[in-house]
């Protein structure tokens, strides 16, 4: 899957930040996709241990589920509603 804009942002601000100093703006912008990355980063872990569990309780259609969202989000940078 390719990589997320704001992932692409963010390594942009971290080459910019080594060679100079980030504008005010670019200082917000940089925080605004850590947010973002830190969100991702949580939700990518929330479902691969719901995807552990799924699989240790051999849960087939639970399983399916998370694959989809795992596939949103790893797509999209979201996922677009929490299934039950």
């Amino acid at each position: 899957m390719p990589m997320l804009p704001v992932h692409e942002r963010l390594a942009e601000l971290f080459i910019l930040s080594r060679q100079r100093q980030l504008t005010t703006t670019e200082e917000v912008e940089q925080q605004q996709c850590l947010q973002v990355n830190a969100m991702y980063c949580w939700e990518l872990a929330r479902l691969n241990n719901e995807l552990l569990l799924a699989v240790r309780t051999e849960d087939a259609e639970w399983q399916l589920d998370i694959d989809a969202q795992l596939f949103e989000l790893r797509a999209t940078g979201r996922v677009s509603r929490r299934r039950k």
